[in-house]
């Protein structure tokens, strides 16, 4: 089996695209690349699609871009890019039950393609309750079998994995690799100056639009109301995962951007003008270029 250090949070799926671009470096990040404009893209979609940012824009999927581009170590293949696209399709399904009391198939869907995000980055199992949140927040069910299908979407291409790793006769390193992983080092960057000061600069903009949106929620449509809950206990899972596991590295940042684009375009998009705003988007395209050539 291959080393499992290789990149953070590497898991089978992922070694499978991996093996297939083994040694041709340009293609690696070219493949890299055109993941990252894709998931920008979806991004952007998930926004226009469900109408909970101020307009129409693709200013979520751009933001998401150039946040996720200015850290050079995701400029590679990185199994992370991959765990995004199957997240953000996860999400559109979490979001599409919303009014639709008993809705199995698209929660059974959300849940199956969080398990194969797992498959690729390990990191992006701690996103799974979020499927049990939008039970309760977007469909307000408490019917068993709805509780009971998330399991079943999660447990299907982990049964997979293992009965394939075990009539492979290789079920007991691929758990001792895993194991392995999730005690081994890769958050040395939380402490990182430049890191530190990148951080500092989107959590104070992110905070900004939090508050643009805590400010104009009872103003807003329920829908969005309650997409916005969900993209607030996405990001508190993925920080919570972040600062509290030390196997999870910068790669991170891919997930947690997410939330984090619809907080700022939410901002950036409002009717109102203030010269603040255009300030604040300078600071934040200038963090990312300095981010990009000088943190690596």
């Amino acid at each position: 089996m291959l080393d499992i250090k290789l990149a953070n949070g590497a898991m089978p799926l992922y070694y499978l695209v991996f093996n297939l671009l083994n040694g041709q470096d340009f293609w690696q990040v070219f493949f890299a690349f055109i993941l990252v404009l894709i998931n920008s893209f979806f991004v952007a979609q998930l926004g226009s699609s469900f109408l909970f940012v101020r307009k129409r824009s693709y200013m979520p999927g751009i933001i998401y871009l150039i946040t996720v581009s200015s850290l050079q170590w995701l400029h590679a293949l990185v199994p992370v890019h991959l765990a995004t696209l199957c997240v953000l399709i996860s999400i559109y399904f979490i979001l599409d039950t919303y009014h639709k009391p008993v809705e199995i198939t698209f929660t059974f869907n959300a849940s199956f393609f969080l398990s194969l995000a797992s498959l690729f980055y390990l990191p992006a199992i701690f996103l799974f309750p979020l499927v049990w949140i939008a039970i309760f927040v977007l469909q307000k069910s408490d019917n068993w079998r709805l509780l009971v299908v998330p399991f079943l979407g999660f447990g299907a291409p982990w049964m997979f994995m293992w009965a394939f790793s075990f009539l492979n006769d290789t079920d007991t390193s691929l758990w001792k690799d895993i194991l392995k992983m999730l005690w081994t080092d890769h958050n040395a960057y939380l402490l990182e100056p430049y890191f530190l000061i990148i951080t500092a600069v989107v959590a104070f903009i992110s905070t900004l639009g939090s508050f643009s949106v805590l400010a104009a929620y009872h103003r807003m449509k329920v829908s969005s109301r309650k997409y916005f809950v969900i993209f607030y206990w996405m990001l508190g899972l993925v920080l919570a995962a972040a600062l509290g596991l030390i196997t999870i590295g910068i790669e991170i940042v891919a997930l947690s951007t997410i939330p984090v684009a619809f907080f700022i375009s939410y901002y950036l998009l409002s009717d109102n003008k203030q010269i603040w705003k255009e300030i604040l988007t300078w600071i934040y395209l200038a963090t990312m270029i300095f981010s990009l050539y000088f943190y690596k």
